[in-house]
């Protein structure tokens, strides 16, 4: 996780002999916001920044103001570059004192009555949760401790949501594969450390949550939109789609789909705003060539007899759209693995 610039650490500024008076008077002004005591972030940039960024800042005033922090569950998987489904809700440390476990109230705090203190009184905040449970071996991700990657799975299996922890669960299958540590059609659960660290969650309910995710993920998916779909389809009750499926006709390649349910003879796609106006995206053709090219790509695989749908973000934020796109595409739910039941999906729109 990369720390924005803008974080003011009064203990820095401190070593260097200088002294904290201006930023103290600033404070009071209300042209800073405390994040917690020591550190602050000009007022004007926490408005202008995204959710990420505000996170990263409240987690680095974490990490270096709570003595031995070991960040833990999302806030390790996003410090050490693992993919989320947006911020997670609240920084998460590990303890091994069950009387400091629990969630204390966010100490983010702006002075004054003007117009920008009330609307940074109105943006999230981050509070600090202690989860209990000691990490035996912690590993270092640029300036923060943290579990390790089979932990931090297994944390995020045990209690997120089911979109949450696809998301973090198809990001480790793609780390593990890449490790050589996961093979070819296996799953997380044939990884030891997954599987004895689920089978050690305290709760029945949360083993078999895990134990479905684990099952489900896969290093496959491309993007946090791909994974987010795969949850929202289980969620439907939908069978899953094979992933990355290469389509050829008579006149050759055609191109792989984000989804493919061969028993329904239906393609699916997920179309995040990026695949259009990120360049890096689009290979460096302009983004009315890539809708173009896209729109040609669709008609030759619907010429092969195959139906075709496409969503976004909003359809996943609200589960009865994508369902609506799915049943008119020809997809009927049942067919194939059942539905993901005891799991719930945390509603949201795009990250």
């Amino acid at each position: 996780m990369e720390i924005p610039p803008g974080l003011i650490d009064t203990a820095a500024i401190l070593r260097t002999g200088a002294t904290t008076d201006s930023l103290h008077r600033a404070f009071r002004a209300g042209q800073l916001v405390r994040i917690r005591r020591g550190f602050y972030v000009p007022t004007e940039d926490w408005l202008r920044a995204r959710p990420s960024e505000r996170f990263a800042w409240t987690t680095t005033a974490v990490a270096r103001s709570v003595k031995g922090a070991v960040l833990c569950g999302q806030t390790a998987a996003v410090a050490s570059g693992l993919p989320t489904l947006g911020t997670p809700p609240c920084v998460e440390v590990a303890t091994a004192l069950p009387g400091r476990s629990g969630t204390r109230a966010s100490t983010l705090l702006v002075l004054g009555e003007s117009g920008a203190a009330e609307e940074v009184r109105r943006t999230r905040s981050y509070p600090l949760r202690y989860r209990l449970g000691a990490v035996p071996e912690p590993v270092r991700s640029g300036e923060f401790v943290c579990s390790g990657l089979i932990r931090t799975a297994v944390d995020v299996l045990g209690s997120a949501e089911l979109d949450q922890a696809l998301v973090v669960a198809d990001g480790a299958a793609r780390t593990l594969r890449g490790a050589g540590i996961l093979g070819p059609g296996a799953t997380l659960l044939s990884v030891p450390g997954i599987a004895a660290g689920i089978a050690e969650l305290p709760s029945a309910a949360g083993r078999r949550r895990a134990e479905r995710v684990a099952a489900l993920a896969s290093p496959l998916p491309e993007s946090v939109g791909e994974s987010y779909s795969r949850a929202v389809v289980e969620f439907l009750g939908f069978e899953q789609p094979v992933l990355q499926q290469v389509f050829s006709d008579g006149a050759g390649f055609i191109g792989r789909s984000d989804f493919w349910w061969p028993r329904q003879g239906v393609v699916g796609e997920f179309d995040g705003k990026a695949k259009y106006v990120e360049a890096a995206q689009r290979d460096a053709i302009t983004a009315e060539e890539a809708v173009y090219r896209e729109k040609l790509r669709e008609d030759r695989i619907r010429a092969l007899g195959h139906g075709f749908v496409r969503w976004r973000w909003a359809d996943l934020a609200d589960p009865s759209k994508l369902q609506r796109k799915l049943l008119a595409a020809g997809l009927r739910p049942g067919v194939g693995m059942p539905a993901a039941v005891g799991h719930r999906l945390v509603r949201r729109s795009k990250p």
